[in-house]
């Protein structure tokens, strides 16, 4: 379930058709299986988190590479700059991926129930 929402396939279904419109968009739903993606209040919470775990292991990487290749001299302004620039771009490129992987880990504790199967199987009939 994980290696699908990993790859930006529904966790449940494995479609590519999943909830995720085009980058920073999103569906109500899976357009295949009918899952919803914000399964409860407050859904969204785990994905945020995800993605500034991301972003901060992105940024202290950043810096020990930058650390490495200038030391003994450490260039303060470039290191600087290249911090800011992944600070910037990787929440943008991690954001559908941690809304997939999210829901990944969320179905995988929390099996949907037999109500919202039958309420995901009538939203796609529709």
């Amino acid at each position: 379930m994980l290696r699908r929402g990993i790859v930006l396939r529904c966790p449940w279904c494995a479609s590519r058709r999943t909830f995720i419109h085009r980058w920073l968009g999103r569906r109500d739903r899976c357009q295949t299986c009918g899952i919803r993606w914000r399964r409860e209040a407050g859904f969204e919470l785990g994905p945020m988190t995800l993605n500034i775990a991301v972003t901060f292991l992105a940024v202290i990487a950043g810096l020990a590479v930058g650390l490495i290749l200038t030391a003994p001299e450490i260039a303060v302004l470039p290191i600087v700059a290249a911090l800011v620039v992944i600070a910037v771009v990787v929440p943008v490129v991690a954001f559908p991926f941690t809304f997939t992987v999210w829901l990944a880990v969320d179905l995988a504790a929390r099996r949907p129930g037999v109500v919202e199967l039958a309420e995901a199987a009538t939203a796609v009939a529709a």
